[in-house]
């Protein structure tokens, strides 16, 4: 994986190569730079294909430059189909990136499958071309706000942009991004947490023409949408339910046998679940041995699924490493997530995930997840709550449920266990008498629209449908208008988010095998029920893996307890006086809007034990930990450890007929 920038415009001396250091985790093994024009571009790399001539940004023949992050992993096919033209003069997919360009146009985007975010700039058309992934794997960041010389710029992350004084200078504070987080615990996708900077969306590309060009200024369009088909009626439209099955984890190998194309070891993150376990398996179906695998366990029983990630590696013979989460590990860690994460991120599991992705660095530099499988097939809680939400609305009227059942259900005695029954009450009924498309996010979300106007003052309301909306709504079931919640919006902006930054901050490449694009849109266009029937989650993946045999029946079988933390308990024990002092004290000015009584209302039901409102608290405590340690501070270096050595060149174009890689910056290897 790497990291890439570039600026459109003039700047200060030295700004690339801060910008670039900026990022130096992504790619701490070499870097590069090239300069013409007024396109500056700038590349981190962490090598994984074609280690010793992969170097970028790389150059072609017609001085066309690309800087690229990610992997496509139908480069030896469309290797083979590009070099009948003329010979590859690497085995790097950065080369297939330009080959495809140069045949194809600003459709090559098209052709490519697999993880990643590229820009490359054609000299001769005075074009830039950008692109993200179908379902947003890897970042894209990019503003078109006026800076002082500065007309375009791009990042992986928004700290190489931070990390350009132009810019840095005129950020300000998103309030429509600010909602998104506090609505979902994260900032939504297009969106950034700051005014003058957008991400491109999952699926979409663009073109920047620079003055002189025949298309001046910027186009954004979608190459791919992703879409919940539901199937056509009729006989031989749909296959069987057991044939899908089949076909499932057909593809599903299939996707794992691509994902293991590395010119380094690649692992495995195993949890112990039925979708990281499901990789193994398939990994080993693919005919691969002798495979590494990462789990995390918690102390607490309610959380820890370690026990049985050590029977996965013992059935596969796996080589298992393992490390235990503990609050300890909270406190040391957050520090440097909030400075990693970018914006305000809510999502507690993305600690664990940084320790796991610190523990999978110390051994490979590339490893396969099972990310991806809750949202295809219905593997998350809420699903559960779907039939009982509709019946509950037809035979519950509003004012009983309001003044008599939610105050019965308030007085439950709260438990610190992960997804404890009273915590689940309470969320199903705050998600009851709103629209279909909304109630997923309030169920999922930290605070409802209600909660934002107490913690908020001058909070107006939201728009309609704050969580997003199908475009084809009417035609879904719920399950499906719930899996499309969970596909367009939680996948890209929490998991994948959450994914991203915690492995790059130990430069350790994820891959996820059941978001390979042919398995989506072929499970997207099968009935719901098959996913989804009777209170059984993740039917059709579960069944299908008993059938092969790929796993045992007390694996698939057991309940799901996901990849949280006893934050709930923390606050109020072994770190009751930490959370205490950062939620209780004076807030950073940048978030003075809050009503800090709130908080306090929430503290103390929270640590009296009346209703649990730890994901409203943690939610508060991470956008103050950013506010106070990014936003309202000078923009971070990275970790000495990353950085590369100072030195002055910079890449101009290859001369013309060659095919040239950039190698100005130098191996960190070789340095």
């Amino acid at each position: 994986m790497c990291g890439i920038c570039g600026i459109i415009g003039s700047s200060n001396p030295g700004t690339l190569e801060a910008m670039t250091d900026a990022i130096a985790h992504r790619g701490p093994d070499a870097d590069g730079f090239y300069q013409q024009d007024d396109v500056s571009l700038g590349h981190r790399r962490l090598s994984i294909v074609d280690v010793q001539h992969g170097q970028q940004p790389m150059i072609d023949e017609n001085g066309v430059v690309v800087v690229f992050n990610g992997e496509i992993y139908n480069h030896p096919v469309l290797q083979k189909e590009l070099e009948a033209e003329a010979p590859y003069q690497t085995n790097s997919d950065t080369e297939t990136i330009l080959r495809a360009y140069h045949k194809y146009g600003t459709r090559c985007v098209e052709k490519l499958d697999g993880m990643f975010a590229f820009v490359l700039y054609d000299p001769q058309e005075r074009l830039l071309l950008g692109a993200r992934d179908r379902l947003g794997k890897k970042p894209l960041y990019y503003t078109l706000a006026p800076f002082d010389g500065i007309e375009f710029a791009f990042a992986s992350e928004l700290k190489a942009l931070r990390a350009c004084p132009e810019i840095a200078q005129q950020l300000d504070l998103s309030e429509a991004g600010m909602i998104s987080y506090l609505l979902n615990d994260y900032v939504s996708s297009t969106l950034s947490i700051y005014n003058q900077v957008e991400q491109l969306p999952p699926g979409a590309a663009f073109q920047y023409g620079l003055e002189g060009s025949k298309q001046e200024g910027f186009r954004q369009w979608h190459y791919w949408e992703r879409k919940i088909t539901p199937p056509v009626h009729g006989k031989g439209k749909t296959p069987s339910y057991s044939e899908a099955g089949k076909q499932v984890i057909d593809l599903l190998t299939d996707a794992v046998e691509r994902r293991f194309m590395s010119d380094v070891p690649v692992g495995v993150l195993l949890s112990g679940g039925i979708d990281s376990s499901t990789v193994v398996a398939c990994a080993h179906r693919a005919g691969f041995r002798s495979l590494k695998t990462f789990s995390i366990g918690f102390q607490e029983d309610s959380f820890d699924e370690s026990p049985f990630a050590t029977e996965v590696a013992r059935l596969y013979e796996t080589e298992h490493h393992h490390r235990t989460f503990t609050s300890q590990d909270l406190v040391e860690r957050v520090p440097r997530l909030v400075q990693m994460m970018d914006e305000p991120f809510s999502d507690p599991s993305v600690l664990p995930t940084s320790l796991l992705a610190e523990l999978a660095s110390e051994h490979v530099k590339t490893v396969l997840g099972g990310d991806g499988a809750d949202e295809l097939f219905a593997g998350y809680d809420p699903f559960k709550a779907l039939a009982a939400a509709r019946w509950y609305e037809r035979l519950v009227p509003r004012l009983i449920s309001r003044h008599l059942v939610e105050p019965l259900v308030r007085c439950l005695p709260d438990s610190d266990r992960n997804m404890s029954l009273p915590f689940k009450l309470n969320r199903f009924l705050r998600g009851l008498h709103v629209a279909r498309a909304d109630r997923i996010g309030i169920w999922m979300g930290a605070f409802s629209p209600q909660q934002l106007s107490e913690l908020l003052p001058g909070f107006d309301g939201v728009t309609e449908h704050p969580f997003g909306q199908a475009s084809n709504e009417a035609e879904l079931d719920d399950v499906a208008l719930a899996l499309d919640f969970f596909q367009e919006s939680y996948l890209v902006n929490d998991i994948l988010v959450k994914v991203d930054r915690a492995s790059m901050m130990h430069s350790l490449e994820v891959r996820t095998p059941f978001l390979d694009t042919r398995l989506v849109d072929y499970v997207n266009s099968l009935p719901s029920h098959f996913k989804y029937r009777r209170g059984t989650s993740k039917r059709l993946l579960k069944d299908a893996v008993l059938q092969t045999g790929l796993l045992p029946e007390r694996i698939v079988r057991r309940r799901k307890k996901g990849f949280g933390i006893p934050v709930a308990r923390w606050m109020r024990v072994e770190l009751h006086d930490y959370f205490r002092t950062q939620l209780l004290e004076e807030l950073p000015s940048s978030l003075e809007m809050i009503d800090q009584r709130a908080i306090k209302k929430m503290w103390d039901e929270h640590t009296a034990r009346k209703v649990n409102r730890y994901k409203e608290l943690w939610s508060l405590f991470m956008m103050i930990q950013w506010a106070r340690n990014v936003y309202e501070s000078p923009a971070q270096e990275s970790p000495p450890d990353a950085q590369r050595a100072k030195h002055p060149a910079i890449l101009s174009s290859s001369p013309a007929g060659s095919f040239s890689v950039a190698a100005v910056g130098k191996d960190r290897k070789a340095a």
